[in-house]
């Protein structure tokens, strides 16, 4: 706007590729720091090593979903000015946050995965990740993506920092060192977010009384929804690892590895629409529905594109990338593109149906795909194919998801409100 009022002519349009651009790069520079992180844990730690890396990883990534589904995008849609509201997201994050680190430090501990000092830094570990996530989800909100790629990038220097100075200090890299790098790396991140955020989200409210029934009224639904992903992952983890041994699943998690930076795009561009979505609420759902479906065909088209050039970049790129530690397989790097291009056609419909009040449906949708999902996975392990085949099971039902999704929620208020 001028400061007359009126629109200058081409300056939106521009304004909003950069954000598209920031948001997509947001994505891809969290997608490097865990990228190098988990490839840092297979060139030292091997493909076991991965394995359990992936799994603690996922839990990590489950608890961080269910926290930013109910206060990040809270904070996004309700009125995050209003001090009760505010007071009740500061409190719900506290909670949570607090919460699941401490059950994950009690529950690893007592089970005898981890060491008792492996389970308290990865309780930390995984509080910090949460707490620094949802910063990060307040400068997305303010539509501060570029400020997030900064964020990440301390996030990186802190986590793989610490590793590689006890390396090559000469010292013992353990699964230790990496939970001990993510807890560094997470609190710098925070400080940094925070310097980083607009004064207007820079404090916190002490005097007003938390609104936390207004806040889980809305978060419940989103955190259930935007968990049923990262859950399904974590126990299909723990199903093929029985199945077929961490040894096997560290070379389907190598592969899955190598096409993150195409499945984190997916997300990043996914996170855009949805702080977009609440942006524009008086907007038609025909309108945003048609705006979905251009952006899952570009995501498709994208996805599977960066997936076949990955696949035959295995031999050099690939081996160049894991060394000695594994060796790739062309059908699992496909795969796991294939199922980055599932998302995509999922998740942006999911996005929009939660921004038009149907999480509940929504959540239904998603676990159903889901449990579908995990039954497919466990009948392949069952009848005995081999690991090469879940990324595409996996696929096969978020896309019979999404058009769900799209046909029976988004689709049929769009009719409805068009009538």
């Amino acid at each position: 706007m001028s400061p007359s009022g009126a629109t200058v002519p081409g300056r939106r349009p521009a304004r909003s590729k950069l954000d598209v651009a920031g948001a997509v790069a947001a994505q891809f520079s969290q997608a490097l720091g865990s990228f190098l992180l988990q490839l840092m844990v297979l060139r030292l730690l091997g493909n076991e090593g991965l394995a359990v890396f992936a799994v603690l990883f996922g839990l990590v990534v489950l608890g961080t979903a269910i926290v930013s589904g109910f206060v990040g995008d809270s904070l996004t849609v309700l009125d995050r000015t209003a001090a009760s509201v505010r007071a009740g997201l500061q409190w719900w994050l506290v909670v949570l946050s607090v919460g699941l680190g401490l059950a994950a430090t009690v529950g690893l501990g007592a089970s005898s995965y981890l060491t008792p000092w492996q389970a308290v830094a990865f309780g930390a570990a995984g509080a910090a990740f949460i707490a620094e996530d949802s910063f990060r989800r307040l400068l997305m909100a303010s539509m501060r993506f570029w400020a997030i790629v900064v964020v990440d990038v301390v996030s990186l220097l802190g986590s793989a920092g610490l590793v590689a100075v006890v390396y090559w200090t000469g010292g013992d890299v353990t699964l230790t060192t990496f939970l001990e790098g993510l807890v560094l790396g997470q609190v710098l991140a925070m400080i940094a977010a925070i310097v980083m955020l607009p004064a207007e989200d820079r404090w916190w409210s002490r005097h007003s009384p938390p609104d936390r029934a207004h806040v889980l009224e809305y978060g419940k639904w989103r955190a259930l929804q935007v968990s049923v992903r990262p859950a399904m992952l974590t126990l299909m983890r723990v199903i093929v690892v029985a199945g077929v041994g961490r040894a096997a699943y560290g070379e389907l998690e190598s592969a899955r590895l190598f096409v993150a930076p195409a499945m984190l795009a997916v997300n990043g561009a996914s996170s855009y629409l949805f702080a977009r979505f609440a942006r524009h609420k008086d907007t038609a759902t025909p309108k945003l529905l048609r705006q979905s479906d251009i952006g899952v065909v570009v995501l498709m088209a994208v996805s599977l594109v960066l997936g076949v050039t990955a696949a035959l970049l295995v031999p050099s790129v690939g081996a160049a990338m894991v060394g000695d530690a594994a060796e790739l397989d062309r059908w699992s790097v496909f795969g796991w593109s294939v199922y980055a291009a599932a998302t995509a056609a999922a998740t942006p419909y999911g996005v929009l149906a939660a921004v038009r009040g149907r999480q509940g449906a929504t959540l239904l949708a998603r676990v159903g795909d889901s449990v579908l999902s995990l039954t497919g996975v466990g009948v392949a392990m069952a009848i005995g194919w081999s690991e090469v085949s879940v990324p595409f099971v996996l696929g096969l039902f978020a896309f019979l998801g999404g058009i769900a999704i799209r046909q029976l929620l988004v689709a049929d208020v769009a009719a409805r409100r068009v009538t």
